[in-house]
């Protein structure tokens, strides 16, 4: 049986033990002889008769006390079997084992009989000692291919994981088929995962105080402040509607923010069970709203422009590490960063992203995005690369410069800010673009700072994109203006 196959029976098996558990039924015999496979190497999961449902209104994550020992030797969870700890983390231990079992081709008596006798131990000494090649069954190719060795190497760790005592330290179903369905479409960081949370929705309900405090409204949802048990404060975003568009949304934003970490992306906690009736992810809370908030309303203070460049800077380094991933954010603009209580910048709405893989230069797609943001070559070819990021990236240059809209008047036509911003420095009116609290006139250190900053927003905005900078250089060359040492011709 090929690796795929094995992974596919995993997965089927973790989606019906997870839809068993939200009815808070514990299956309590789960092994390999009560899986069946179909004509097409389906799994079902049966013998049921050993089965028990919570009461209705015990949370189905609780745990209770039993004197009924019920498990087959090799799968049963030692918990249950040494202190009569009844709770659906038992299936997700023996779930476990048929892991190991998937990646042996070895049976639970196996391990249960080895001199270690915990499969847990094994597991840890050789995912220490980096020699869990041991463990895995050479006949599933692993050797040979790459991108298998991964996927068991990450289904062995999970399996570590599913293994753990005390049982609090175990992942929930749903967690384990979300980490399976990830290895299948290769991401294999278990440990970033780890920190990822699902929450009910009567634990949401509660953090927010029954939704009663709207931080924001977007085109596909509402934001509302919350405060966890623990004390953190969070921003939960619940989508509008129940539609195949947002809930690829809701999916691309946990595919992207579960797995990448960086001081300046927004911080996801969580989201909502996909058993919720909505939607919802958890994010951290970032105090002092968007950038667009203050350069555009009237009421906020205006930034000074030493903190105006750190933003673009930190702005700079989020979408080089993106771009390093291979993920293309598609959506940058004023109000998708985020500035905290230091008004350090985070990149957030990961929504439209994608992902961009190592051989290719772009991908075909629909257009998205902001209109007056939006990369005129993606526009018209439907293709996007990096480079459209790095015209977006001009765009809040450009803004941040003039501490104008995106789009404006200009006599009785609309025109976006990139084309007013180029055409003032054609025609060597910076003056008239810069934002007079800015200080252009009367300080020669900011005249060439802003105006240094200005020529780069001005190539960042550049068609065909080939004449853009790519974020590396327009990460270097912002840096290279913060200390006084580089202009911008410097990389052109």
């Amino acid at each position: 049986m090929p690796w795929i196959t094995r992974l596919n029976i995993a997965i089927d098996t973790a989606n019906a033990l997870d839809y068993l558990h939200y009815y808070g039924i514990i299956h309590r015999n789960l092994k390999s002889s009560n899986i069946l496979l179909d004509v097409n190497f389906c799994a079902k999961i049966s013998n049921l008769h050993l089965s028990q449902k919570l009461p209705d209104g015990v949370p189905v994550d609780a745990i209770h006390v039993t004197s009924d020992r019920i498990g087959s030797f090799g799968y049963v969870d030692p918990e249950q079997v040494t202190k009569g700890w009844l709770s659906v983390k038992n299936d997700v231990y023996s779930f476990g084992v048929l892991l190991c079992e998937l990646l042996s081709s070895k049976l639970a008596t196996y391990f249960a009989w080895s001199e270690e006798n915990n499969l847990a131990t094994i597991l840890r000494r050789e995912i220490e000692s980096q020699a869990l090649v041991e463990l895995l069954d050479t006949r599933l190719g692993f050797q040979t291919d790459p991108k298998i060795k991964q996927m068991m190497i990450a289904t062995a760790e999970l399996a570590y994981w599913c293994l753990q005592c005390p049982q609090e330290l175990r992942p929930n179903m749903e967690q384990v088929l979300q980490i399976l369905n990830g290895i299948k479409q290769g991401r294999y960081e278990i440990n970033s995962i780890k920190a990822f949370k699902t929450f009910h929705h009567a634990e949401l309900e509660e953090a927010t105080n029954h939704f009663d405090t709207c931080l924001g409204k977007g085109g596909y949802g509402i934001v509302y402040y919350g405060k966890l048990k623990d004390g953190r404060e969070v921003a939960i975003k619940c989508f509008h509607q129940e539609t195949d568009k947002t809930i690829k949304q809701f999916m691309k934003e946990i595919e992207i923010l579960s797995l990448l970490h960086h001081q300046n992306l927004v911080l996801l906690y969580g989201c909502s069970s996909r058993h919720s009736n909505k939607h919802m992810l958890v994010y951290e809370y970032i105090s002092n709203g968007t950038l667009s908030k203050y350069l555009h309303e009237s009421p906020s203070p205006k930034l000074p422009w030493h903190t105006r460049l750190n933003i673009a800077i930190e702005t700079a380094t989020a979408l080089v590490y993106l771009h390093e991933s291979g993920i293309i954010h598609r959506d940058i603009k004023g109000s998708n960063i985020l500035l905290d209580e230091n008004f350090t910048a985070k990149v957030a709405d990961f929504g439209l992203s994608r992902s961009l893989p190592d051989y290719v230069t772009h991908v075909s797609t629909i257009p998205v995005g902001t209109i007056a943001y939006i990369d005129p070559d993606y526009y018209y070819s439907g293709r996007v690369s990096d480079k459209s990021d790095v015209y977006s990236f001009g765009v809040v240059l450009f803004q941040i410069i003039s501490s104008r809209p995106p789009s404006l008047m200009e006599g009785t036509d609309y025109v976006t800010l990139a084309q007013f911003s180029m055409r003032k420095i054609l025609n060597k009116e910076l003056n008239e673009l810069v934002d007079p609290s800015l200080c252009f006139d009367s300080d020669k250190s900011i005249m060439d700072m802003v105006t240094a900053v200005a020529e780069l927003a001005f190539q960042c905005v550049q068609c065909p994109k080939d004449l853009r900078p790519s974020m590396k250089q327009v990460l270097e060359t912002l840096e290279g203006i913060r200390k006084g040492c580089w202009g911008f011709n410097q990389i052109t």
